[in-house]
């Protein structure tokens, strides 16, 4: 079900990346702290949400906050990994009232084990 998003307000976007077949996996290796130190550089910007990765699958999950999917392959340029994944974006719908419940207790409860 399609949503209606204001012109120029933020929406969310999951990306979708694999690794591609012939990444050095090396020079890969050798760019993980820089990967993780930009993954927080975004996240403290609000760019970045949730990023899983499935090794398994060769593959990664990033949650990018933009206003539209230009602005998202633009956050995605900044990142060192970038080269090494062919990316799928999909934008989302926002959450419904059972979602932000939801995250509004796991939220409370992190505060709460931080503690």
């Amino acid at each position: 079900m399609p949503t209606t998003q204001k012109p120029g307000s933020a929406q969310t976007f999951m990306v979708v990346g694999t690794l591609r077949d012939d990444t050095d996996l090396t020079e890969f290796a050798a760019l993980r702290e820089a990967e993780q130190k930009q993954l927080e550089v975004l996240r403290s910007a609000g760019k970045v949400g949730a990023h899983y990765v499935s090794p398994a699958r060769r593959a990664t999950f990033v949650e990018i906050i933009a206003t539209d999917q230009e602005q998202v392959a633009e956050t995605l340029a900044t990142l060192p990994f970038a080269r090494f994944f062919d990316a799928d974006v999909y934008p989302t719908a926002p959450p419904d009232a059972a979602e932000i419940a939801h995250r509004a207790v796991v939220s409370r409860n992190t505060v709460e084990t931080t503690k």
